[in-house]
């Protein structure tokens, strides 16, 4: 391990899980954040908690100066993001920070994969596959688009500028009309059967330097091996000069024909489990050290609840597995916590039947 860090968070959830990825390489980690990032305090791995007085969608210079005087003040020697908002936030204020920071997109490339509608765009300018896409500002005009057999079942809606599932649907009939959605505009896209596929790469300056790839499992997910997604990745890394980790959410039909589906432009909610799999992704990016192969293709990883049931009979867990048992009870207050529901979740959950579709007013788009 090496030094000190600061780690930006509002939320908690897979920001706990980012903390214990960072905590593999630094072995003292400040937050500055707000909200339910203030949970963070409370892991083994977090030296120090400030509040930052308001969220990172809304900070601007003035923010960035502010963390910039904290980190000189505690010889902090990287700051890294951890959702959208902090990877856009340092984006946004490069010149703010004379303290390193973990390589991001340069902000108009974030912009631009961050976004569904112009990542779709982009994939179309590219000449990658993704599927048939429409854009309406309205939910009537959705509506009246299916009823003419413009739009057919089944599809999917989201909005544009969310992430975490919020707000995405599938239409599978008439019937999934009748209620409303409230955001706009709405995406609407075809249903691809198939099953989804995750990959997550390490960029630099357009490069790409290390991935993994995983699709899930009935009980959590199997690491897989998908060389023609990756040479599809380079087309985009090259041509926005990428640098940092850039993660893309596809479909995978049965054929093996592949569709992207949207872009994630910063860490994510297994980058913790990925550590703990040889894959690194933040010691590789600050040491320039590669990132290893990471699992065997087919290596299957369960969910945590599946795991603490399969806990009972450790010998049918796999090294991996272990390893995961191991961590958490390295650090199990949150984890207790989150499982008993007492950690705040990022917004409330949709009606059961989502015939109306709320976008929560803690849930910042971009």
């Amino acid at each position: 391990m090496s030094g000190r860090a600061i780690l930006l968070a509002d939320r908690f959830r897979m920001e706990y899980r980012i903390l214990k990825a960072v905590s593999s390489y630094f072995d003292d980690i400040h937050i500055i954040g707000t909200g339910d990032g203030s949970w963070l305090r409370h892991s083994r791995h977090c030296r120090a908690f400030h509040d930052l007085g308001k969220p990172f969608a809304l900070a601007g210079p003035g923010e960035a100066s502010t963390i910039d005087s904290y980190a000189k003040d505690h010889q902090i020697s990287c700051i890294l993001p951890t959702c959208g908002h902090t990877t856009r936030f340092l984006a946004a204020y490069p010149d703010s920070f004379e303290t390193p920071c973990f390589p991001v997109p340069a902000g108009q490339a974030f912009d631009l994969l961050n976004n569904k509608l112009t990542f779709y765009q982009l994939c179309r300018d590219l000449d990658l596959p993704v599927p048939g896409t429409r854009i309406f500002e309205t939910w009537s005009e959705l509506r009246a688009a299916a009823a003419t057999g413009a739009l057919i079942y089944p599809f999917i809606v989201k909005p544009t500028n969310l992430d975490g599932g919020w707000g995405v649907r599938r239409i599978n009939g008439p019937e999934d009309l009748l209620g409303r959605i409230d955001y706009s505009p709405i995406l609407a896209q075809d249903f691809i059967p198939g099953r989804d596929l995750c990959v997550f790469y390490l960029c630099e300056r357009g490069e790409i330097t290390g991935q993994v790839a995983y699709t899930f499992a009935r009980h959590g997910i199997r690491f897989v091996r998908r060389p023609n997604v990756n040479a599809f990745s380079r087309v985009v890394a090259a041509h926005l000069k990428l640098d940092g980790v850039i993660g893309f959410d596809l479909r995978e039909r049965a054929d093996g024909q592949v569709f992207f589906i949207e872009s994630n432009p910063r860490f994510w909610f297994r980058m913790d489990v990925m550590t703990l799999a040889g894959l690194d992704f933040i010691r590789a990016a600050l040491t320039k050290e590669a990132l290893g192969k990471g699992p065997p293709d087919g290596l299957e990883l369960r969910n945590r609840g599946r795991l603490f049931k399969a806990a009972v009979l450790p010998w049918r867990l796999n090294w991996l597995e272990r390893r995961v048992i191991r961590e958490l009870a390295r650090d199990p207050v949150l984890p207790l916590l989150e499982m008993l529901g007492r950690t705040k979740p990022a917004g409330p959950p949709l009606p059961r039947d989502q015939t109306i579709v709320t976008i929560p007013a803690n849930v910042t788009p971009y």
